[in-house]
């Protein structure tokens, strides 16, 4: 079964902040709500308290001009003394039943009742329910209504008391609550916090030693980096950079071998023909001492082509450093190669026929002439005696090619595929003694690809047809 694949570093990272940030947002919010609730209930109760508080003062107020009124109109038996106590009396009723709706003790309830009682009792002598009415019996309810009601405005004051001091207590509480959730919240997030800490250095640990380890040419064990998407794509980007640099330290490795054996077979043979040379033994004939000087002669100019393309393939002029790329007549400068090789085409009475096309583009003068001259000269050193080689230049819609053919043996099917890695030589021409280095038609390719072409072995139906095609840039 194929597991979930990590998300990259950035979602990696917003995640990780998201499920850090989570506990603290929750505590935040937790907080604030609680906070915004302790408020209210602290605006309602204070509003409350306030109400019940003027609620019993207004009771007082208008319970002592209810005796006013009361004892007025048990003097006068006036109906409007009456009529200010019935007034009196619905506003005081009004307040009680405030009072009793909002009773906060026991205490306050049961002195409301009890004011609500005897106030009763009043009215009912006020009124004469109970028959005629004495002054002694209105003054004594009148003296046990003061008292019950301000009874009431002694509980309310308590209650009143008793609610201011449990609002600390109830801030405290919410604070003891925010503490203990904040000592839980906290470390819950360092915790996730260096979870993904963990979860993403790991891997950029990982990266740091391999790279490490590609800089100490240690290039044995592969490497693997697992954690985010992108660390993964990073680590199979670093495996490819190695087992890139083990094959190229492969590659220098065989080039040492090859190097150290194609010098030493030149040299050797120039060393045994000087040894003939210097015997003093040594046969004396004409021919025997120009066989000699031959030998002598062409691997010593052996040697010298292949010094010179040793230098070409190290020098940092030509690989390492910037091209010099200008406009130039791509045909002019073939006609030149062409001419430089007119002399050793003489030589062999190879003729040599150029179909050129009128081309400008931008490249390397040096790197191109280079390979046009690899190409010609393999062709000339291939070409029999009396042959010919044809050079056609032709400026195409998309690119520009070089077709370059001769009419020699051609190359061999088992080295078509070879005929362009460093060092490779195939079979010698005829009549040649000295072999090639297999690094011209090498170089040749790379300086192509510097400009966005390559060079092809197509099929001939006689010799050799080799092919290069250069892209056009269109702005």
């Amino acid at each position: 079964m194929k597991y979930l694949q990590m998300p990259s570093l950035l979602r990696l990272i917003l995640l990780g902040f998201l499920l850090v940030a989570l506990p603290l947002v929750a505590s935040i919010m937790t907080a604030i709500a609680r906070v915004d609730r302790l408020a209210q209930e602290s605006r309602s109760a204070t509003m409350s308290v306030h109400e019940d508080t003027v609620a019993s003062r207004v009771l007082s107020e208008r319970t002592t001009s209810m005796e006013r009124n009361a004892r007025q109109y048990q003097a006068l038996q006036d109906p409007s003394f009456k009529a200010l106590y019935v007034e009196n009396r619905k506003e005081a009723l009004a307040q009680l039943e405030q009072l009793a709706r909002h009773a906060r003790s026991p205490a306050l309830a049961e002195a409301v009742a009890r004011a609500k009682a005897n106030e009763a009792r009043v009215s009912a002598l006020v009124e004469g329910v109970e028959g005629a009415t004495t002054g002694a019996e209105l003054e004594a309810a009148l003296v046990i209504l003061r008292d019950d009601v301000l009874a009431v405005v002694r509980e309310q004051i308590a209650v009143s008391r008793e609610m201011a001091g449990t609002f600390p207590d109830q801030a405290q509480d919410l604070q003891r609550t925010l503490i203990a959730q904040a000592t839980l919240v906290i470390p819950i997030s360092a915790a996730l916090a260096l979870l993904f800490v963990a979860v993403i250095a790991r891997p950029l640990r990982q990266i740091g030693q391999r790279i490490l380890s590609l800089g100490r040419s240690d290039f044995g064990e592969p490497i693997t980096v697992k954690g985010a998407r992108d660390l993964e794509l990073l680590g199979q980007r670093l495996e490819w950079l190695r087992v890139r640099l083990l094959e190229l330290e492969e590659q220098k490795a065989l080039f040492l071998r090859n190097v150290s054996h194609e010098l030493k077979t030149p040299l050797t043979n120039i060393r045994e023909g000087a040894e003939l040379l210097s015997e003093d033994g040594a046969p004396g004939g004409a021919e025997e001492l120009r066989q000699v000087a031959r030998i002598v002669r062409d691997n010593s100019l052996r040697l010298q082509q292949m010094i010179e393309e040793l230098l070409r393939y190290g020098s940092e002029s030509d690989f390492g450093a910037e091209q010099v790329k200008q406009q130039l007549q791509f045909d002019q400068l073939v006609l030149g190669v062409i001419e430089r090789h007119t002399l050793s085409a003489q030589a062999r009475a190879v003729t040599i026929t150029p179909r050129l096309d009128p081309v400008a583009l931008e490249g390397d003068p040096k790197r191109l002439q280079l390979i046009v001259e690899n190409l010609l000269s393999n062709a000339l050193k291939y070409a029999p005696r009396g042959g010919h080689v044809m050079l056609e230049l032709t400026d195409g819609p998309e690119a520009v090619t070089l077709a370059v053919r001769d009419n020699g043996p051609g190359v061999p099917e088992a080295d078509r595929e070879r005929i362009f890695e460093w060092f490779y030589t195939g079979a010698r021409p005829p009549g040649s003694i000295v072999a090639g280095t297999g690094l011209g038609l090498a170089i040749a390719q790379q300086y192509a690809g510097q400009h966005d072409g390559h060079i092809a072995l197509l099929p001939a139906a006689e010799g050799a047809h080799f092919q290069l095609t250069i892209r056009k840039h269109t702005s």
